[in-house]
C-alpha cells in the first residue's frame, strides 16, 4: 500500500474519530477524559509500560544473547510506529527490526525474530479472542458485533493455518522480497535474503522459544483488557475484570479485520462505543476511553521514536554513504 492510500485511509480515520465525538456530544467527552485527571493518566500509562515489558521479555526469547534493554527498546519503537505514525501494522514491525539492529543485532536475527514475534503475538492473541468470543455470545448480542469479530478469529486461524501449510512457500516469498526490497540499499541483498529466510526457518523450529513467547503474548493480551478495566474506573464506570477482558478481545478481533488502517483511526473509536454498550457502559465514557488509550501510546510512543530518530541522525553523520 503506498503512502497516498495509507495517508487518505488515516485522514477518513480521523475524520470519523471526530465526527464520532461531535455526535455524542465533544463537552461530555472531554469532561470524561478530565476526570481521570493527571494521576489517573499515569496510572493508565504505568500500567501499559508493564505490559510492554512483557511484550519485550516475549520478543527477547526469541533472540538470546541480546540485551534485555535493547529489545525493550526496539519493542516501544515498533509499538510508536503502529500508533503515533501514519504506518501500518507492517511499517511498525519494520521500525522495530531497524531499531534491534542499531542495537548491534545483524540484519537476519533481527528481522527474523520480528517475524516470529508477531506470530506468537497472533498464536496468544487466538484463545484471547475465542474468551471474548464466548463471553459475547453469553449476551446474544446482534449480528453487527458478533460477524466483525467472528471474521476477525477467522481470519487469524485462517491465516495461521494457510502460513502452516504453505509455509516453504511463503519463507521463498519472503526470501525474495526481500532481496528486491533490500536490492536498492546493500550490494548482497541475495545473500541478505538468504540469510533472513535461513533464520526464519531455523527459528520456527524451536518449539520451546516459540511456546514461551505465544503464552507470554496471552498474558500481555489479558494485561491490556486489565487496563481497560483500570481506565474504565478511573471514568467512573464499573466494569467487572471478565467484562474487560471481553471488550479488549473484541477490539483486538475488530482491530485484527481493519489492520491496513494506520493506528486503527475511526475504527477504534467506534468499536469501544459499539461494545461497551452492550456491557451497559455509557457511549460518552466508552469514547472518552478510547482517547485516553491514543494520549497513554503517544506518552510513551513519541519518545521511543524520538530517541530512534536520534540514533538514526547519528548513524548517518557516522556513515554518510
Amino acid at each position: 500500500m503506498n503512502r497516498t492510500v495509507t495517508v487518505a485511509i488515516a485522514l477518513a480515520g480521523f475524520a470519523l474519530g471526530t465526527g464520532a465525538i461531535i455526535w455524542l456530544g465533544a463537552r461530555h467527552v472531554l469532561d470524561a477524559v478530565l476526570q481521570i485527571g493527571w494521576l489517573g493518566l499515569i496510572y493508565v500509562v504505568s500500567w501499559q509500560l508493564a505490559v510492554y515489558v512483557l511484550l519485550g521479555v516475549a520478543w527477547w526469547v526469541l533472540c538470546p544473547g541480546v540485551r534485555l534493554w535493547t529489545v525493550l527498546w526496539a519493542r516501544l519503537v515498533r509499538g510508536g510506529g503502529q500508533t503515533c505514525l501514519p504506518f501500518s501494522e507492517i511499517g511498525g514491525l519494520l521500525l522495530g527490526a531497524r531499531a534491534l539492529m542499531l542495537g548491534g543485532v545483524d540484519f537476519a536475527r533481527a528481522a527474523a525474530s520480528s517475524i516470529v514475534d508477531v506470530a506468537a503475538e497472533g498464536i496468544g492473541l487466538a484463545p484471547f479472542l475465542l474468551f471474548g468470543l464466548f463471553t459475547l455470545l453469553t449476551r446474544n448480542p446482534g449480528p453487527s458485533v458478533t460477524v466483525p469479530m467472528s471474521i476477525g478469529l477467522g481470519v487469524l486461524l485462517a491465516s495461521g493455518g494457510t502460513a502452516f501449510l504453505f509455509r516453504r512457500e511463503l519463507a521463498n516469498l519472503l526470501r525474495v522480497g526481500t532481496a528486491r526490497l533490500l536490492k536498492p540499499w546493500v550490494k548482497d541483498a541475495p545473500k541478505r535474503a538468504d540469510e533472513l529466510q535461513q533464520a526464519v526457518e531455523n527459528l520456527l523450529h524451536q518449539y520451546r522459544p516459540v511456546t514461551a513467547s505465544s503464552l507470554i503474548h496471552l498474558l500481555c493480551w489479558c494485561g491490556g483488557g486489565g487496563n481497560v478495566w483500570l481506565a474504565y474506573h478511573l471514568l467512573g464506570a464499573k466494569p467487572s475484570v471478565v467484562d474487560a477482558l471481553a471488550i479488549e478481545s473484541m477490539l483486538s478481533s475488530v482491530l485484527s479485520v481493519g489492520l491496513l488502517v494506520p493506528a486503527g483511526l475511526g475504527v477504534q473509536e467506534l468499536t469501544y462505543v459499539g461494545i461497551g454498550g452492550l456491557f451497559g457502559i455509557p457511549a460518552h465514557l466508552s469514547l472518552a476511553l478510547s482517547l485516553i488509550r491514543r494520549a497513554r501510546d503517544i506518552i510513551i510512543g513519541a519518545p521511543a521514536l524520538l530517541v530512534w530518530q536520534a540514533l538514526e541522525a547519528r548513524q548517518l553523520r557516522k556513515y554518510p554513504r
